[in-house]
């Protein structure tokens, strides 16, 4: 097992980015139409009718003139599916069958993340009694 502290080793990052690619990925989000080199379509971080959202293939990356938003796979993931980086790189890497290493958590990590487990377990159990409230049955 490879002793890691984060999912931040630059090789990693690299295979997981060059197995996904990026109009392929944004494909599954948006329609995109291709002007050119660029692929263009509606954003899908704001409202708009007029095309403003463009990816580039050769540069591999997207860029919208309306709201800003920006970046690469990675950046693109994080924000269509509300993930942090590290979730997000293992988003696509099981996407693209890419493996990662697995993550040697030391003794005091260990206990943080069974922590954080059990309080999502709490809160899970909270949020059904209250529905469960709320709605009667």
């Amino acid at each position: 097992m490879r002793k890691l502290d984060r999912l931040t080793d630059e090789k990693i990052i690299s295979d997981v980015k060059e197995n996904n690619e990026l109009v392929t990925v944004i494909s599954e989000y948006v329609n995109l139409k291709q002007r050119g080199k660029t692929f263009m379509g509606l954003c899908p971080f704001h409202s708009e009718k007029t095309p403003s959202f463009t990816v580039s293939r050769e540069k591999q990356l997207f860029h919208c003139f309306g709201c800003g938003a920006g970046g690469d796979v990675l950046t693109f993931v994080m924000r269509m599916e509300n993930l942090t980086f590290g979730p997000a790189l293992r988003f696509l890497a099981e996407r693209a069958g890419v493996p990662l290493p697995e993550v040697q958590l030391s003794p005091n990590m260990q206990k943080r993340k069974a922590e954080r487990e059990r309080l999502y377990q709490l809160n899970a159990f909270a949020a059904d009694y209250y529905r469960k409230v709320l709605w009667g049955t």
